[in-house]
C-alpha cells in the first residue's frame, strides 16, 4: 500500500477574493460562442489570473455547471473554480451532426481554457501555457466521464493537458465498452439505464421511454424538488440525514436551500466513449483518486475496476450512498490537491506507488 500524500503546500490566499456567500446568487452563468454556431454555457469564480490552480468541475445528469459556491477547499488555495455544462444540457448546444461526446468535450474544454487563459505563442515554439500554472479536473457521477475524457486527451487536442496535476472522480462510471462486466453490480434502475438492455433495444427505445417517464418530473422546479426528496432524500437513514445536516451547518446552508438548488439545476438542465488502456507513459503518472459512497452498490464494482486501471491511484470509501459525495466533497478535494503537488509544473511525475485504501 502506498503512502498517504503529504500535506498540501500551495500558498493561502485572502478568501475576500472569491465567492463566500453560501449559495449566493453572486455568480453568474456566461456563454462562449463555438466556431461552427454552437454555443457553451459555463459559471467560473475565484480569482482569474490565480497562476497557481484551475479546477475545472464536471457535473452529472440533469445538471449545469455551478461554481456559485466553491467548497472550502478550493477557495481557501485561490484556485480559479471552472464550472461548464456539458453539451446538450442547460444553455450549452447539442453535439454538432456527426460529432462524437469525447472530441466535442475536450473541444469545448480547450476554447472554454484558452478563453478564459489564453495560451501564450512565441514565432519560435509552439504555443504553451504558463509554466505556473496546474490544472485539477474532477467529476461527479456522469461527470466522471468527461473529466476522464479530458484528462486523458492527447497533447495534440489538448495542449493544456502538460499541466494536469491530477483528478477525482466521485461516484464514478467506467468506459463500459472496455469494462465488459460492468453490469454485474448494478441495481436495477441503473441496470435499466445504462445496462447491456439499452444495446439491444433498437431505436433507442430505452432511453426515449426513460425520457418520457421522467419528462413530467422536471417540468418546473416544485416537482422536480419533489423528485429530488423521494428519489434520495426521504430514504436516507439516521446516520447519513445527520452527516448531512452536520455539512449543511459546516457550510452555512439553510434547510431546504441545497434540494432547491439541485431542483433548479435539474430544470435548466433540461430546458433546452474513452479508453484508459490506450493512456500514455505521462498521464500514467499522475495521480487519480477514486471515491465512491460504502452504500452506493451499483458505483462500488465501477470504481474498484477504476482503480485498477489507472496507475496512480487513491481509492478512498466515504459513508453513505450517491449524494454522500457532496458532504464528503471537502475531504476528498484535500486529497486530490495533496497528490497533486508533488506534480512538477513542467515535469509531471508522482513519487507514490499502489493504492491508497
Amino acid at each position: 500500500m502506498g503512502q498517504s500524500p503529504g500535506p498540501d503546500t500551495f500558498p493561502v490566499t485572502s478568501a475576500s477574493a472569491v465567492v463566500t456567500t453560501p449559495y449566493a446568487p453572486v455568480v453568474e452563468e456566461e456563454l462562449l460562442f463555438l466556431p461552427g454556431g454552437r454555443t457553451l454555457a459555463y459559471m467560473h469564480s475565484g480569482p482569474p489570473d490565480s497562476n497557481l490552480i484551475f479546477f475545472i468541475w464536471f457535473h452529472g445528469l440533469f445538471s449545469v455547471g455551478d461554481a456559485s459556491d466553491p467548497p472550502p477547499p478550493i477557495q481557501k488555495r485561490g484556485a480559479h473554480h471552472i464550472a461548464p455544462t456539458l453539451p446538450g444540457w442547460g444553455n450549452t448546444s447539442p453535439l454538432a451532426p456527426g460529432a462524437s461526446f469525447a472530441s466535442t468535450v475536450v473541444e469545448d474544454t480547450l476554447a472554454l481554457l484558452q478563453h478564459l487563459r489564453p495560451l501564450a505563442r512565441t514565432t519560435d515554439r509552439p504555443a504553451v501555457p504558463t509554466p505556473a500554472l496546474r490544472i485539477y479536473i474532477a467529476g461527479g457521477s456522469f461527470g466522471t466521464v468527461p473529466a476522464q475524457i479530458v484528462f486523458g486527451a492527447p497533447y495534440a487536442a489538448f495542449p493544456y493537458r502538460r499541466h494536469i496535476a491530477g483528478m477525482l472522480l466521485m461516484a464514478p462510471f467506467s468506459p463500459f465498452r472496455e469494462h465488459t462486466g460492468y453490469a454485474r453490480g448494478l441495481e436495477w434502475r441503473e441496470w435499466v439505464s445504462v445496462g447491456p438492455l439499452t444495446r439491444v433495444v433498437p431505436g433507442r427505445g430505452v432511453e426515449r421511454l426513460m425520457k418520457l417517464a421522467i419528462r413530467g418530473k422536471v417540468r418546473d422546479v416544485a416537482r422536480a424538488e419533489d423528485f429530488l426528496r423521494e428519489e434520495y432524500f426521504k430514504g436516507m437513514n439516521d446516520e447519513e440525514r445527520a452527516r448531512y445536516v452536520a455539512w449543511r451547518a459546516r457550510r452555512g446552508v439553510e434547510e431546504g436551500i441545497f434540494e432547491r438548488r439541485m431542483a433548479e439545476g435539474m430544470v435548466r438542465s433540461v430546458s433546452k466513449s474513452w479508453e484508459i488502456a490506450e493512456l500514455d507513459e505521462e498521464h500514467a503518472r499522475k495521480p487519480v483518486v477514486i471515491a465512491v459512497g460504502e452504500s452506493d452498490t451499483s458505483l462500488v464494482g465501477l470504481a474498484r475496476y477504476l482503480g485498477e486501471q489507472y496507475k496512480n491511484v487513491w481509492m478512498r470509501k466515504y459513508e453513505g450512498w450517491h449524494l454522500a459525495s457532496a458532504w464528503s466533497m471537502d475531504n476528498l478535494l484535500e486529497d486530490m490537491f495533496a497528490a497533486g503537488q508533488s506534480v512538477g509544473s513542467t515535469e509531471l511525475s508522482f513519487a507514490s506507488e499502489s493504492h491508497r485504501r
